[in-house]
């Protein structure tokens, strides 16, 4: 029964990576990997290492469902949470848009840690962005995450459950653009500026969503 279930909700995990997931990460993740990464190898791992991110927290997610119920949604979803993660999200979608686009013309002391920090620190970005939208509110977690509630009788089930959906996530579209984002990139060096503009716009669309 526990096998069942745990390759049910891997299977959710794959048609969730592959259709609403893929639809919200794909414009977020695509333009970072395609402004930071060189070679196709690093461009698969950086969608795993972002994809790694997002199975931590189903996974932490998952186990609380089980464990804690209706209480953490009324909790983690609330309105104030619910604006203050997308205020965070929106903030540094734009930070990293507007990085990107102003490529290595700093000379401000502040702008160039924030790039150190960020598109220069090897993956760094691609965590901290999967560890955003994993939090962000969205139907497909709720539901999964409702049905973890109902199923886990226990915490460790929780976290299986969690997991199993989570790695399903890593089946995505986003395994073969990631790879091949970067050789774009060289063919088209302005392609970094389109990036760069179009992770403003998504910051912009989340803060005013």
């Amino acid at each position: 029964m526990e096998l069942s279930k745990l390759t049910f909700f891997f299977m959710q995990g794959i048609l969730v990576g592959s259709g609403p997931c893929f639809l919200t990460c794909a414009p977020l993740v695509l333009p970072l990997i395609a402004g930071t990464t060189r070679g196709r190898r690093a461009g698969l791992e950086a969608v795993l290492v972002f994809g790694s991110a997002r199975v931590a927290i189903y996974t932490l997610l998952a186990g609380l469902a089980g464990y804690l119920g209706a209480d953490l949604f009324r909790l983690f979803y609330s309105q104030t949470w619910a604006l203050a993660l997308r205020l965070a999200a929106g903030l540094f979608i734009i930070l990293i848009g507007g990085l990107m686009l102003a490529g290595r013309q700093f000379t401000n002391p502040l702008c160039v840690f924030l790039q150190k920090q960020t598109l220069k620190h090897k993956y760094k970005s691609l965590i901290v962005l999967g560890l955003i939208v994993a939090l962000a509110p969205c139907l497909p977690l709720i539901a999964v995450l409702t049905e973890i509630m109902f199923a886990a009788e226990k915490l460790y089930q929780g976290w299986l459950y969690g997991l199993s959906f989570g790695l399903g996530t890593l089946i995505s579209p986003l395994l073969v653009l990631g790879a091949l984002m970067p050789d774009l990139a060289v063919k088209f060096p302005r392609l970094n500026v389109f990036c760069g503009l179009l992770l403003i716009a998504a910051g912009l669309f989340i803060l005013f969503k």
